[in-house]
């Protein structure tokens, strides 16, 4: 009797670790598919979907990131990472001449970081860094906000392109 309880729990476990490790398959599956769209078109998801969509479209629902574009004319390539916005402001008057004067200052303390202003109807934006990882940003964002309190408040990681410098030699 106990030798049949023993064997009928045994079952039970092995029943269910092969349960997850089945729902672990899917999940990885899910994860190698580039886009939600992909995603619903597998069979496996248990319908049939035809998803008709502008390539355009389908390039900015891609999980795909860390696509490296070289232009070897400008010395960087460029790709998905973080930067550290400093200032937004759409105030036509003043935002321009803000975004400059702090972009100054940051420059003086901070030679080693990249400044980039930058307008896009109506904001004038002051972005700040290179970052691959969002670590390596939070970590330059502490410094930013110790060394300007004053304007810590508006300060924040946020997704952009980067430029990635190009050391001499480089070849696709």
């Amino acid at each position: 009797m106990k030798t049949l309880v023993m064997r009928k729990s045994l079952f039970f476990i092995l029943l269910l670790a092969m349960i997850g490790l089945t729902n672990g398959a899917q999940a990885q599956i899910a994860v190698m598919d580039t886009s939600i769209v992909q995603y619903l078109e597998r069979p496996e998801t248990g319908g049939k979907v035809k998803v008709v969509q502008p390539a355009q479209l389908a390039k900015r629902v891609s999980r795909a990131e860390g696509v490296i574009k070289y232009d070897g004319n400008k010395g960087y390539a460029q790709s998905s990472g973080f930067r550290i916005q400093v200032f937004s402001d759409n105030d036509y008057r003043t935002a321009k001449n803000n975004a400059l004067y702090k972009e100054g200052l940051i420059q003086q303390a901070f030679p080693e970081l990249e400044t980039y202003v930058t307008f896009t109807s109506p904001f004038w934006r002051l972005r700040v860094g290179d970052f691959r990882s969002y670590e390596e940003a939070g970590n330059a964002l502490i410094q930013l906000k110790k060394e300007f309190p004053q304007m810590a408040r508006e300060m924040r990681v946020v997704r952009d392109k980067i430029h990635i410098q190009i050391h001499q030699g480089f070849t696709e």
